[in-house]
């Protein structure tokens, strides 16, 4: 059975849709970890705020309890300065808890990662397709070769796609 010949730009549509759907299947694969990790470090961070909000409205207690108590100052440590120090524990509390919150998230949003593999693989043929279209001569036809198309490994089981 003779195989039909088919025209040059569509063999170079078929194989630049290829290209396109496998580099889009591995920055997908690669920009996954980073996007959950940005993820969790954006909720981190949202906790960290949570909490330093927390401190803040306590700390503005203690600041109104403070100055109830310097207005009535007659009075010795009773009830009072009990319930200031136990506000002022809570301020504390609260900003050590941002802290290491704020520490973890830093640390998620440390893990993300620009593609690189994919930007490497998109260079790489972007520059092999400039080379291709330069270095022929006019009137010269376009063949591609399956050998010669750039493969892909699947980011969970390794094998060549």
């Amino acid at each position: 059975m003779p195989i039909e010949q088919r025209h040059p730009l569509v063999e170079i549509k078929d194989t630049v849709a290829e290209f396109v759907s496998k580099e889009t299947e591995l920055a997908a694969a690669e920009l996954k970890p980073s996007a959950k990790a940005a993820g969790i470090g954006a909720g981190f961070f949202a906790g960290a705020a949570v909490f330093v909000f927390h401190a803040l409205w306590m700390l503005v207690i203690l600041i109104a309890l403070s100055i109830g108590l310097l207005l009535y100052a007659v009075t010795p440590m009773g009830p009072w300065g009990s319930f200031t120090l136990g506000f002022l524990a809570s301020v504390l509390i609260s900003l050590l808890i941002a802290g290491v919150l704020f520490t973890l998230g830093r640390g998620k949003f440390s893990q993300v990662k620009k593609p690189e593999a994919t930007i490497t693989e998109a260079k790489a043929t972007l520059d092999a397709v400039v080379d291709a279209i330069t270095s022929r001569g006019k009137g010269s036809a376009v063949e591609t070769k399956p050998s010669h198309r750039p493969s892909f490994r699947a980011p969970d089981d390794g094998q060549v796609a």
